[in-house]
């Protein structure tokens, strides 16, 4: 309750912060805001999908000195990963932004830089806090960078108006990057007495090799998650400009997707991320000790659903006030009105996947989304070039490739978990 609750706030505020920068940036520059999100995003993921689950699960699993040791191994590894890959970045800046297609989202791209050892060590430590059953120093993180990102953006983009695009398009990556710094500082704060006050025990070199083990496979989901988001965001709008748009057009419609409805449908995730992070270390240890985990996997899996048939809902009844008020945007209602269907089946599918990350399944979590991915991508292709559809294309694409990802998941997970034991209780 107390996750749901920091989170929820989180949520909101960022759901202000989005409507403010919709309605300050413009479609045109939030087109921009996502093209320059999905390379950070693709930068960021090896130090923030596979390492904070490894350090989670192994911390889940060890006694008070060793999970000390595992803390310390986490931020080596994130440092190591993450300050080479933020300055083999900044070298290829222009690379990158060509590769985008738009080179308008440089100054965004350079203020992301520095945010991939900064949130590599965050993981790192949430990783800790939530293996070893103290969830709240995380969520008052997490609400501490959200309120610094918060005010700073709204403040800048008040005082920064007649400034280019190309930079107003980075003020969200400014508050972002001072956002994680102050989350960093009030982490490390906590932690200092468990870092520098403890010895820890174990053998740094098979610790190592465990964590890079268990990383490596959820790294590379994500990996490729991350590079389809970001191919799928350049296909979009040069799909959308082969069917016969002008490219302001092309783009502001990048915009209205990926910074204006996908915000909507993920916003009980305040909820189902919560129950991830609690449910994913309490696997862990049943899975060690041999104990039942179906009926624990069904629950997590019915409030989720319940969760998102309730999200659903309130988006159906609310969509002419959040499109016509809140984004003044009328074109966006039909959109928000279809696409709320769709809400049920993220809410699921996000604690499908916490709960397979919990029970080592990172493997099997990988071929689903490379396979998902793969269909994201030709379905976009081929059905966002058609006058008709367009956008609607693009979303038609993703709904598939989501009902097909929730489906393998839930038969992977159910054939983890069904065995004789579970049955009989």
């Amino acid at each position: 309750m107390f996750l749901s609750c920091s989170h929820f706030v989180v949520r909101v505020l960022g759901f202000i912060m989005r409507i403010w920068l919709s309605r300050e940036l413009g479609a045109a520059a939030m087109g921009l805001v996502e093209l320059s999100h999905s390379a950070q995003m693709l930068l960021l993921t090896p130090v923030i999908s596979g390492l904070p689950a490894a350090v989670s699960r192994m911390s889940a699993k060890a006694d008070g000195n060793r999970q000390v040791c595992v803390l310390r191994c986490g931020i080596v590894l994130a440092l190591l990963t993450g300050i080479p890959l933020a300055i083999g970045a900044f070298v290829f800046r222009n690379a990158i932004a060509q590769w985008l297609g738009d080179m308008r989202t440089l100054p965004a791209l350079i203020l992301y830089l520095p945010c991939i050892p900064i949130l590599g060590v965050s993981c790192a430590l949430n990783g800790y806090f939530y293996g070893t059953g103290h969830p709240v120093p995380p969520a008052l993180s997490e609400l501490l960078e959200q309120i610094v990102r918060f005010f700073l953006s709204m403040r800048l983009c008040a005082l920064l108006r007649g400034i280019p695009l190309s930079f107003r398009a980075a003020i969200p990556a400014l508050g972002a990057l001072a956002g994680e710094t102050v989350s960093l500082v009030f982490m490390l704060v906590l932690c200092l007495g468990v870092l520098f006050g403890q010895r820890g025990r174990g053998e740094h070199r098979a610790i190592f090799s465990e964590m890079i083990a268990l990383a490596l496979p959820l790294t590379g989901m994500r990996l490729v998650s991350s590079f389809m988001r970001t191919v799928n965001a350049m296909l979009v709008p040069a799909r959308l400009e082969t069917s016969g748009l002008p490219q302001s057009e092309a783009l502001s419609l990048l915009g209205m997707k990926d910074g204006m409805l996908m915000p909507l449908l993920m916003l009980p995730s305040f909820i189902t991320c919560s129950l991830c992070m609690v449910s994913a270390p309490e696997l862990t240890r049943r899975q060690a000790r041999g104990l039942p985990m179906r009926r624990l996997c069904l629950r997590v899996a019915g409030a989720a659903l319940a969760v998102g048939f309730a999200a659903m809902a309130g988006l159906w009844l609310l969509a002419p006030l959040v499109a016509n008020t809140l984004y003044r945007q009328a074109d966006l209602l039909p959109y928000l009105r279809r696409c709320s269907l769709l809400i049920p089946v993220l809410s699921l599918s996000q604690v499908v996947g916490g709960m397979m990350n919990g029970l080592g399944l990172q493997g099997a979590a990988l071929r689903v989304s490379l396979i998902s991915s793969f269909v994201n991508i030709v379905l976009t292709y081929a059905l966002a070039v058609q006058p008709a559809l367009r956008l609607w294309g693009v979303l038609l694409a993703m709904a598939i490739a989501q009902v097909l990802a929730l489906v393998m998941s839930i038969h992977t997970l159910r054939r983890a978990v069904n065995d004789p034991a579970d049955t009989a209780q």
